[in-house]
């Protein structure tokens, strides 16, 4: 059942599409794409990216990750990244997904101090998994770390040469920044024992960000996590609920093997953040206590409590209920296009899931 607010985003979206399809009919002509088999564009089943190339002008240009998007900029800590993309490919990988920002943009906020200051994190090996464009393993480089950042062999050209231009216009513009620390590409399928020996298990931290889209892949991430993961490591992972199906089996298996925190809102950058997009850190629960019938928030407290940084970085444990919320959206800024970059990127990726079968008329 969709929220009030969806309902009034979905008006503010279909105003905003039928302004402006009579414009991009003339601009684009037969080369809509339409949910028909007839040989002839269907203009009034317009597929929902299309419509959203037209309404772009409105809100002075600013991006959307649209199948037309190459390049994606972000500014994290000081430098602009600049992250080539493909989202027209057949692989999920060559997309710059939203919860690779939210992540990148969680760590810039608690940089200062903490778990996951420059001070703390300088030298701790990290292996990325499911890498894609690379920006998260981007941003842990940024904070000192020495990065791997791995995925299928078919995504890895995007993902080198994204880390490869990055790190050289990080040097070039700071030649003397001691705070950088280092990055390099591998393939790693998961399940491979060759591919996982070779990246040198185990690691201080083992990231991912939107790796989780399917309930098969579930397995294979979990024993690759496992094989990755030493007595000390901590695992960040950042996804977007798509599936509830798929997000309580998820949960379930990572309370069966780790201790599991979910990231509060509080604790993430003001901007980006959004309330389907989650953060959550992990460690391996001790042998000992694998067997015990200690609940999990038992468990969590008890590590929050013995953690060294708790008063810099406390992770709390948020309910998960499963539940995917809608956004916050004022429908009246919507349609006077008085939103920013990050509410834009959001928009188009909740229009995108509720107007798949509105007809435009």
């Amino acid at each position: 059942m969709r929220t009030n607010t969806e309902g009034n985003f979905r008006f503010a979206l279909r105003s905003l599409i039928s302004s402006h399809v009579t414009q991009a009919r003339r601009r684009r002509g037969l080369r809509w794409r339409t949910t028909g088999d007839s040989s002839s564009p269907d203009h009034s089943n317009v597929k929902f990216m299309d419509c959203i190339h037209s309404i772009r002008p409105s809100f002075g240009g600013c991006w959307l990750n649209s199948p037309s998007t190459s390049v994606v900029t972000l500014e994290v800590l000081g430098h602009h990244l600049r992250l080539s993309q493909d989202p027209n490919s057949r692989h999920l990988g060559t997309t710059v997904w939203d919860a690779s920002m939210v992540f990148v943009k969680f760590l810039e906020k608690n940089c200062r101090k903490g778990r996951f200051s420059l001070t703390k994190l300088k030298g701790k090996r990290v292996l990325e998994l499911g890498a894609g464009c690379g920006l998260a393993g981007l941003g842990m480089a940024l904070l000192g770390c020495d990065v791997i950042s791995t995925d299928q062999a078919e995504v890895l050209p995007l993902l080198m040469r994204n880390v490869e231009r990055n790190t050289s216009w990080i040097m070039q513009t700071n030649p003397d920044s001691a705070s950088f620390g280092s990055i390099k590409v591998a393939d790693l399928d998961w399940g491979n024992k060759e591919h996982i020996k070779a990246v040198n298990p185990p690691f201080d931290y083992i990231i991912g960000t939107d790796i989780v889209y399917s309930e098969h892949l579930l397995e294979p991430l979990l024993q690759t996590i496992l094989a990755l993961s030493g007595p000390k490591t901590t695992i960040l992972i950042g996804y977007e609920i798509r599936s509830i199906t798929i997000h309580e089996e998820m949960i379930r298996m990572w309370k069966d093997n780790f201790l599991v925190k979910t990231i509060p809102k509080a604790k993430m950058d003001n901007k980006f953040q959004h309330p389907s997009i989650q953060l959550f850190m992990m460690e391996l629960k001790p042998q000992s206590r694998c067997g015990d019938d200690l609940s999990v928030e038992a468990q969590i407290s008890e590590s929050s409590r013995s953690d060294d940084d708790n008063e810099s970085c406390t992770v709390e444990e948020s309910e998960d209920t499963g539940e995917k919320t809608g956004d916050s959206i004022n429908a009246v800024e919507v349609e006077k296009g008085k939103v920013d970059d990050w509410e834009i990127r959001r928009y188009g990726s909740m229009a995108a899931r509720l107007l798949r079968d509105v007809k435009i008329t």
